[in-house]
């Protein structure tokens, strides 16, 4: 998925692996968009989850989410990103780079990314797991140690669909809190919000 947001969401968070006791606190409503925020006692960063509701189809989401060499064209500040294996029709494993402002060094990571639709239930489950030791790290780019994202997919049937994406990651290295701070919303509302456009093309 979706490094840039991956990045924004990682510099403020590692979820609680119990999502039902996190205490979410909403950041941003605009445009059917949804951005909370939580902060766990064991981590010092925030974690994210995102809730929208999109015109769209489940199989127009997982074109997009497969299509990762055009995630540049909505994922917020993706600098680069390709497949690096295709394991299955539904299962990849690719490496997205994020930038970052200066003087914080980029990041990257190879992701294992799985889609699992439910047609009888209408509805679609994915989950992108770093996997940092799967290509050799990048001079001057710092690899991410560490995130997990999910996406939780609910369709009607008549084009909507009800979106919970959920993110916890662990960026690496040193990151200011001027650069944690430009991400705890703008990152994932951006990717977000180009993403209901893509939806309706």
């Amino acid at each position: 998925m979706i490094v840039r947001l991956l990045i924004s969401v990682c510099f403020i968070g590692i979820l609680n692996t119990a999502f039902s006791q996190v205490e979410w606190e909403l950041n941003k409503d605009k445009n059917g968009i949804k951005i909370y925020t939580a902060k766990e006692s064991t981590s010092k960063y925030k974690d994210i989850k995102v809730e929208a509701v999109f015109q769209g189809t489940i199989q127009k989401l997982m074109t997009i989410l497969l299509n990762v060499g055009n995630t540049k064209g909505w994922v917020y500040g993706t600098k680069d990103s390709y497949v690096i294996k295709k394991i299955g029709p539904n299962e990849i494993l690719y490496y997205s780079e994020t930038a970052l402002p200066w003087p914080v060094s980029n990041r990257d990571v190879p992701i294992k990314m799985v889609l699992n639709p439910d047609v009888k239930n209408n509805s679609l489950k994915v989950s992108a797991a770093g996997i940092p030791n799967a290509i050799p790290e990048k001079k001057g780019i710092v690899r991410i140690p560490y995130f997990n994202a999910s996406w939780d997919v609910k369709s009607d049937g008549k084009n909507k669909l009800n979106i919970t994406y959920i993110l916890k990651m662990d960026p690496g290295g040193s990151v200011p809190a001027g650069v944690t701070n430009m991400f705890v919303s703008k990152g994932p509302f951006e990717t977000f919000n180009n993403l209901s456009e893509m939806l309706k093309k």
